[in-house]
């Protein structure tokens, strides 16, 4: 049992090899095969040690770059930090965990290595189990296994059924891979286990029929000249008092420099590191140079709105994107902005205030009690351009894009600040999922960090044109929107769901005898 529980962590620490920045995608199908190998006939106990080891292997490998944040802007001790560290690791291990408990107690409906079992059962399970790790506590749905494939065939898939869909059939294809091979010596299987090679091959191989498919055509008639401005300000110096002004004028320089007629600048997730109303003269400024210019400015703010005492009893602040240089010059508040929605925990909020205060304070993160905004929200409207936005963390989320998606969508648009994560994976992990988006949606996405990796992505997911990390300087590029929807775009998970409930059909159907 020892062996296997170190074969588990082992597969589970090789996926890490599978996403950016080294795109080894078929160590994904490898890691999760070998899972299910290991807990197909395992009791429960057993399962669910297996379970937890690929766990820890998986995260501790993809996410250990949570270290850096906690360590070196947490200002905590070593030994404190790799404590935090190990419990995230180990919160995150039980939702694998889970999955090994459930899949061996439904052994009577789908039994050892049955086709029930690793085609139909495993998938909806993890599915079960992913949809309670980007839910539970606002969730953290970071390295899905889908993202994985963006460079394999399967990334032909992102545009019909999106990174669920994409998941799911991951899972469906490495349980076929399974049983195949387990009953690949079994004679009276020979006739199913030709069937599951054969379906196999053919989900891996359909998408080379469509991958070529232009779901959006570009709409060459129009273009928008961009500027995306990266800031390059040090997470350690980012929010103090003494270093604000340094980072107003490194800004506004970059941005003069880059300011021309019917241009699009964009700064980074919260470039202005402290309330709105603290900056309306530097914000006027910046107005009516854009205006000046016939270009327009896209900033990144905190938006701290006082309580009324009639409406709103208490004070929110918003992670805010705010709109400089329309025709009607800037007066707070302006409504073309965007807030951000979904916040991260101890980052952003602290989760069950009352209880884990103490772990907030711990920590000492600026700006940790911000407000959420409104889930649902306007485009953007940007020289005319429509842009569905998302800050830092949401531009992962699928289906909150998807509810503020519009058919009359030109571009989308993600701001974040990676400089939480140093010179670490996690920034190439981040711009991968943003990829995604670009291929799901059909449509160009425009990223401006801090530190990097700004990017420019086309609607094929494909990067135009990306900034070196950690340099201070801009990326200018013209480029034409797209019009149409991709299947994903115009029906959302549907496709997914249907899917789901084929598998779901499927297990339960029993053959007339």
């Amino acid at each position: 049992m020892l062996k296997h529980v170190l074969l588990s962590l082992i597969a589970g620490g090789i996926a890490v090899f599978s996403y950016a920045p080294f795109h080894i995608w078929p160590l994904s199908f490898i890691s999760f095969a070998v899972f299910l190998w290991l807990i197909a006939d395992k009791s429960k106990k057993q399962a669910m040690l297996i379970g937890l080891s690929w766990g820890i292997g998986y995260f501790a490998a993809g996410i250990h770059w949570v270290y850096i944040s906690i360590k070196q802007y947490g200002e905590l001790p070593i030994p404190i930090a790799v404590i935090i560290l190990g419990f995230l690791i180990l919160y995150l291990s039980l939702y694998p965990m889970l999955f090994s408990l459930l899949l061996r107690a439904i052994d009577r409906l789908a039994p050892k290595f049955s086709f029930k079992q690793l085609v139909l059962s495993a998938p909806i399970v993890w599915q079960l189990t992913e949809f309670l790790r980007g839910y539970i506590l606002t969730g953290f749905a970071w390295l899905q296994l889908g993202y994985s494939q963006l460079d394999s065939p399967l990334r032909a898939y992102f545009p019909i059924i999106g990174i669920d869909g994409v998941n799911l059939l991951t899972t469906i294809l490495c349980g076929l891979a399974i049983y195949s091979f387990y009953h690949i010596n079994h004679a009276a299987q020979k006739k199913h286990t030709f069937s599951a090679i054969i379906a196999l091959l053919v989900i891996f191989i359909a998408p080379f029929s469509f991958k070529n498919i232009e779901w959006t055509s570009v709409n060459s008639q129009r273009s928008a000249n961009f500027s995306l401005i990266q800031g390059n300000i040090t997470q350690s110096l980012r929010w103090s008092s003494q270093q604000l002004n340094n980072t107003l004028n490194t800004y506004a320089e970059l941005t003069k420099a880059n300011l021309s007629n019917n241009k699009i600048i964009i700064w980074s997730e919260a470039s202005i590191t402290d309330y709105e109303l603290n900056h309306q003269p530097f914000l006027q400024y910046l107005d009516n140079e854009a205006r000046a210019n016939n270009a327009e400015i896209v900033v990144g703010i905190i938006d701290f709105r006082p309580a009324d005492r009639v409406h709103e009893t208490k004070n929110n602040i918003y992670n805010t994107l705010l709109v400089l240089g329309e025709k009607t010059p800037y007066q707070y508040p302006t409504t073309n902005r965007y807030q951000k929605h979904h916040l991260v925990p101890f980052g952003e909020f602290t989760p069950f205030s009352a209880l884990l205060e103490p772990v907030a304070e711990l920590l000492d993160i600026p700006m940790s009690s911000l407000t959420a905004g409104e889930e649902k929200q306007s485009p953007l409207t940007i020289k005319g351009f429509k842009f569905t936005t998302a800050i830092c963390y949401e531009v992962i989320l699928s289906k909150l894009l998807w509810q503020n998606f519009t058919d009359d969508t030109d571009f989308l648009l993600t701001v974040s600040n990676d400089a939480w994560f140093g010179d670490s994976i996690g920034p190439w992990q981040h711009l991968q999922m943003a990829q995604a988006r670009a291929l799901e949606f059909g449509r160009p996405l425009i990223r401006s960090t801090n530190t990097g990796i700004t990017a420019v992505i086309d609607h094929h997911g494909n990067i135009i044109q990306q900034l070196p990390q950690f340099k201070t300087t801009a990326l200018n590029q013209t480029l034409s929107p797209t019009v149409g929807l991709t299947p994903y775009a115009k029906w959302g998970n549907i496709p997914y769901f249907v899917i789901m409930i084929l598998l779901f059909s499927f297990l339960f159907y029993k053959k007339n005898t």
